[in-house]
């Protein structure tokens, strides 16, 4: 046993880990994609070389070694490191940073602003007397329940907008009837809320914008430039705590991951400890010698 290999074979894997994790779900991937995938083919790269390394060595050398683990140990590093960023980095960081990187927009009046004129929006404060209007709300179903419900200005079900399009509209999932009009979606019940965040994910809006389509059939409205937002009293804490939630499961992943790296060197030293330490099989020929049974090879003028 050797101190070197095992320590090599505990950091070295970690540690390839931790720097993919981290191109892979934050900032990197977001500002520039191309370096993030060119660190990721290079490290599939680099652990290719570690199997054709550990082939080798194993053509000399039929025992397992300290080469085969570190081949295993990297693979294992660099396709969780790639599932895991890429869950952060679409689950949290890109919402967190697409937003991030819009405007903020306050004492909007949603009757009389145009949903064109605010594409660059990411965060709305909307002005005094803006509400939803859950009895002009309605659905789509695609499996999941898309939720859809005009911001307005003045009584629900009688407003109208100045503009003559409901441009703003709040959202949400499997947070409504299927039957009627009815909206229970973010801090819909929330007096204080007067705010919302961006929806940007481009599948959810496509089946948002079914949705106000119907309503627009059901109740004879217009949505024009419909812009889609989550209803919320502090949007911007909202926001954040997607960034701080990817943190979270970075440092989670971290500290799993050196768990599960001292697990398989631990067990790996134990396996490679009895490297050797089997009975011979010449030992065993040595005992069924006639030869050696009569006396050993010394009492044997022909040894």
């Amino acid at each position: 046993m050797n101190a070197l290999p095992m320590f090599g074979n505990l950091f070295l894997p970690w540690g390839i880990f931790i720097v993919l994790l981290s191109v892979m779900a934050f900032t990197v991937m977001y500002k520039s994609p191309g370096t993030g995938r060119m660190v990721a083919v290079l490290s599939i790269i680099f652990w290719l070389v570690t199997v054709l390394v550990a082939l080798n060595r194993r053509k000399n050398d039929p025992e397992p070694s300290w080469f085969s683990y570190f081949s295993l140990a990297t693979g294992a590093a660099v396709f969780s490191a790639l599932l895991l960023g890429n869950y952060i980095f679409n689950r949290y960081t890109l919402p967190y940073q697409l937003v991030n990187d819009l405007k903020v927009i306050s004492h909007m009046d949603a009757s009389k602003e145009r949903g064109q004129n605010v594409m660059d929006g990411g965060i709305f404060y909307f002005a005094e007397g803006n509400i939803i209007d859950a009895t002009r709300s309605w659905h789509f179903k695609q499996g999941t329940v898309y939720c859809v419900a005009p911001i307005i200005k003045g009584e629900p079900g009688t407003a109208v907008s100045e503009t003559g399009s409901f441009d703003f509209w709040a959202v949400g999932k499997d947070c409504c009837s299927v039957s009627s009009s009815d909206f229970r979606c973010g801090a819909y019940a929330n007096p204080l809320a007067r705010s919302a965040i961006r929806v940007l994910d481009d599948t959810d809006r496509k089946f948002y914008r079914l949705a106000v389509e119907q309503s627009e059939t059901l109740y004879g409205i217009m949505a024009t430039h419909p812009i889609f937002v989550e209803w919320s009293q502090d949007p911007l804490a909202v926001n954040n705590s997607k960034n701080s939630k990817a943190l979270a499961l970075y440092v989670i992943a971290v500290i799993g991951a050196f768990v599960v790296a001292i697990l398989g060197v631990s067990v790996a030293s134990c396996k490679y400890a009895w490297l050797g330490r089997s009975e011979s099989v010449y030992d065993q020929q040595v005992f069924d010698d006639p030869d050696y049974n009569k006396g050993g090879y010394g009492s044997n003028p022909n040894f």
